[in-house]
């Protein structure tokens, strides 16, 4: 009887802590920061690319960042008198991923080689802050990322897109939000798997 009661204690605490993870689950992956003026916004690829874009474009137009870098298409721009115009020497259309780089081992995750793009782009010039700019549930990724990758001495925040459904009560989250949360848990966790090789 005692070894009955003890499996269902153990149950329980199982059942409260997945619950909890449910729970939380959505609101830890959608992290946010507030920003100020930055050198760069990077602006990151991925599925609703429109809804990014068009939050990059408000932070470029309220004067938050004299360059917009798009390290996915090798590309970067300037504000000048008022007008985005291309950076010489960045308008490479070629995606960068780890299936175009065979320079990039197999295993890294292609947010992880924009964010590296990124960080030579931002070397380049000589940049030392920036807004990063993606759909809210792939913040803390990139966050963890740009963490692992970055000099902790510059200036970082995050800023997901509001163009973005993204619910956080679990009970509001379709079929649909859990598997993008569960794909983001997961590579996750292959970033801290493979990261310390790198």
């Amino acid at each position: 009887m005692q070894t009955l009661k003890k499996i269902i204690l153990i149950l329980l605490i199982v059942m409260a802590v997945f619950a909890s993870g449910m729970f939380y689950a959505p609101g830890f992956l959608a992290y946010s920061t507030n920003y100020s003026k930055v050198d760069a916004v990077i602006l990151l690829l991925g599925p609703d690319f429109n809804a990014r874009q068009k939050h990059a474009r408000d932070l470029m137009d309220k004067g938050m960042a004299g360059y917009l870098i798009i390290p996915a298409y090798n590309k970067a721009y300037f504000v000048d008198q008022g007008k985005m115009k291309p950076l010489p020497g960045k308008t490479n259309k070629n995606p960068v991923t780890g299936i175009n780089d065979p320079m990039a081992f197999r295993y890294y995750e292609d947010t992880h080689l924009e964010l590296i793009e990124a960080k030579k782009t931002m070397t380049m010039f000589g940049q030392k802050s920036a807004i990063f700019v993606s759909s809210p549930y792939h913040m803390r990724r990139i966050q963890i990322m740009v963490d692992k990758e970055f000099d902790p001495h510059f200036q970082y925040y995050f800023s997901p897109t509001p163009y973005e459904a993204a619910p956080l009560a679990a009970w509001e989250l379709k079929a649909s939000d859990w598997k993008k949360i569960w794909r983001e848990y997961v590579k996750i966790l292959w970033f801290m798997i493979y990261h310390p090789w790198t």
